[in-house]
């Protein structure tokens, strides 16, 4: 059996911030926030490699250089420069792999900041770089005395804000490339049953036309058009059989065999079943 990791509490109460200033060159902590900024991960004491963590105070990290691969609440992420991590509090955090170049910046809320769900994110540079700003403009209000906590508040309030605006538009644009998408394979599929349809009539042939797997091919189609698969493949049947009955005096038996059904029995049920007539019926109420 593998060994039984323990969950370690990881808390700025824990934290001896004397010993962190000399660890890290430029740190601040206020009843409201710690503020690192160009912090090493790989050079802290508290925070070791293949331990398990739970969060006690939510934060704010942005990666500055240099990569990492950390598991979030059991799920496994790969951070470069440019990701933005919020945590909200109870998070369990381990961190697998960290780069001897790496360097975050980050906020641990003390008070007044309540975080429900994790924000990973890999963010425009613009919006790094406005995120960043607002971070640097606290740490010059900490410096300032006597100390502007509704100030100082505010704007913590404020960059929480404005990432939870660039996730909800990153999440809006995501909604769209997925409709995007669903419609692009949609219209594929159609085309490929009015190709096909005539001798292939099947879910697991179109979705390997597709590269897709069957179950996935039937739910973009649902997702797409309300309608299931089959439905789509036996309309297109339909329309063929119709207009051979249309054009032609041919027998059931042989339109049953160009439309590569088993037998005229088997086609003339279906069609009765899809249209509410047998073919025969079909051809004289034409004429």
């Amino acid at each position: 059996m593998g060994e039984v990791k323990t969950i370690n509490p990881f808390s700025m109460d824990n934290i001896d911030i004397n010993e962190l200033s000399k660890q890290q060159e430029r740190i601040m902590m206020t009843d409201d926030v710690v503020i690192a900024l160009n912090g090493h991960l790989q050079h802290t004491r508290f925070l070791e490699k293949e331990k398990i963590y739970q969060i006690v105070e939510p934060r704010l990290v942005l990666g500055m250089d240099g990569q990492a691969d950390i598991c979030l609440n059991l799920q496994d992420y790969h951070l470069e420069k440019g990701c933005l991590l919020l945590l909200p509090s109870d998070t369990i955090l381990e961190i697998k792999n960290v780069s001897d170049d790496a360097r975050v910046v980050a906020l641990v809320f003390r008070e007044g900041i309540n975080l429900t769900d994790e924000i990973v994110l890999n963010i425009p540079p613009a919006e790094f770089s406005r995120i960043l700003r607002m971070i640097y403009l606290t740490w010059d209000f900490l410096q300032l005395k006597p100390y502007r906590r509704k100030t100082i508040q505010n704007l913590l309030q404020s960059i929480i804000s404005d990432i939870q605006y660039i996730k909800d538009i990153a999440d809006e644009s995501e909604k769209h490339d997925q409709s995007t998408r669903t419609q692009d394979v949609f219209m594929q599929f159609k085309r490929l049953v009015h190709k096909y349809c005539i001798s292939e009539r099947s879910i697991p042939f179109y979705a390997s036309q597709l590269h897709v797997t069957p179950h996935h091919l039937s739910a973009i189609i649902r997702k797409a058009s309300g309608q299931s698969v089959m439905y789509w493949v036996n309309r297109a049947t339909i329309q063929e059989a119709k207009l051979l009955l249309k054009t032609n005096d041919a027998l059931g038996y042989e339109i049953a065999d160009q439309l590569h059904f088993p037998s005229a029995s088997a086609f003339s049920k279906f069609f009765k079943r899809e249209t509410g007539m047998t073919p025969k019926m079909y051809q004289e109420d034409m004429k």
